[in-house]
């Protein structure tokens, strides 16, 4: 027991916030099967900082290191009614696919569905780039995407994207 003890103790699983952006903006792609690469907001952070946010959306691993990374996007249906919408998620490292692509289906307008996701990433190389796309399949109509919504009740709106990077320290 005192062994497995020992070895916990040798672990340092603090972390720390590097990243935290949002967007304000609604993010529609340009037609259906047509990739819109997700954007956080403004530029944030150089290459001095282990993360840094490009304003097209792209993030860049400047550390070596495990971080967590929480995405959340506000996937909805403005505008035409009708017919099946259908809005794909996926995310990109180093421009190639990254876990398997992710699908909001809305027959309806006036539906959020908010799309929230937390995972691991271990980065070895210094550069890395990380970026996500939505997309809408020409399995549906051309309708949907990543919207912000307003809030009456004096909270903050609802972001269209946004993006949380922790690194962790072990």
């Amino acid at each position: 027991m005192s062994d497995i003890i020992d070895t916990i103790g040798v672990f340092n699983l603090s972390y720390t916030n590097v990243l935290s952006a949002y967007s304000t903006g609604n993010q529609e792609p340009s037609g259906l099967d047509l990739p819109l690469q997700v954007t956080f907001g403004a530029a944030q952070g150089s290459a001095s900082d282990p993360v840094m946010l490009a304003a097209d959306g792209t993030i860049t691993f400047n550390d070596v290191g495990v971080y967590l990374i929480n995405g959340f996007g506000n996937f909805e249906r403005q505008g035409s009614s009708g017919g099946v919408t259908v809005t794909l998620w996926r995310a990109l490292i180093d421009g190639v696919q990254a876990g398997v692509t992710k699908a909001v289906e809305l027959d309806k307008i006036g539906v959020m569905i908010p799309y929230e996701v937390t995972v691991p990433l271990t980065i070895t190389t210094e550069g890395t780039e990380l970026t996500y796309q939505i997309m809408r399949d020409s399995s549906g109509i051309d309708a949907g995407g990543l919207y912000i919504h307003g809030s009456l009740g004096g909270w903050s709106n609802v972001p269209s994207a946004s993006m949380d990077i922790y690194k962790i320290g072990i």
